[in-house]
């Protein structure tokens, strides 16, 4: 799980990825709103762990900025505005929970459990064209034929598919599969030409697009035509 954590204290923040990290959690800190706004509109994080009070932009002028963006990331406020008007606009503005300092490490890694596992709960099933991934079956289709894939090629699939059409980075892919424990050998590749080949090999028209050094990407064929 991707976490963005923004917070301008140094020791606060060291004390965040010391502690979930070791829980496997993959983390990017910001320590401005300016940069947390930035990130969480392009950084495809999972949940977001934000601080009122920030320099350049304060955490509810992020929680708009986002919100108005269309980003439905879920966002955990952070913060020591413990006063029950703070937390009623933090979650006017978007929040989707609200913790206070001082805190918890155990309570917080539960809260963000417990928010991305609501949004992917949403997630029933994800489509592309005529590529279609249900979530709760596991099921894997293209016009209605059943596509088998093993486990990494499948990993990489839902997050091509939920990012879709946007490029998504080898970095990113590569923490999908291994977080921190990449392995010496490009086996990326080797998964992702299992994955081209159960989707696109029998077909004129490819749903896997390959970007140079970069990553890859799904596009409905028909759409990209």
């Amino acid at each position: 799980m991707r976490v963005l954590v923004v917070d301008d204290h140094p020791g606060l923040v060291s004390n965040l990825f010391a502690y979930l990290e070791r829980r496997n959690f993959i983390l990017d800190a910001a320590r401005d709103g300016e940069s947390a706004a930035e990130l969480g509109a392009h950084g495809h994080y999972d949940v977001l762990v934000l601080d009122w009070m920030l320099p350049r932009l304060d955490g509810l002028q992020v929680l708009q900025r986002l919100r108005a963006a269309d980003v439905d990331t879920p966002i955990l406020m952070l913060t020591a505005k413990s006063d029950l008007p703070d937390k009623l606009s933090g979650f006017a503005a978007g929040a989707d929970d609200y913790l206070t300092k001082p805190f918890s490490l155990a309570e917080l890694e539960a809260r963000i459990l417990a928010l991305h596992a609501r949004r992917v709960g949403r997630e029933k099933v994800l489509q592309v064209g005529a590529l279609r991934y249900d979530l709760a079956s596991q099921q894997v289709t293209r016009d209605g034929r059943l596509i088998q894939l093993h486990s990494g090629p499948r990993k990489l699939l839902q997050l091509l598919m939920k990012e879709s059409p946007s490029l998504v980075t080898k970095d990113r892919l590569e923490s999908v599969l291994w977080g921190d424990d990449r392995p010496d050998k490009d086996l990326l590749r080797t998964h992702i030409y299992e994955l081209r080949r159960r989707l696109d090999a029998d077909h004129q028209a490819k749903f896997l697009q390959t970007i140079p050094r970069i990553g890859y990407r799904i596009v409905d064929p028909e759409f990209n035509s």
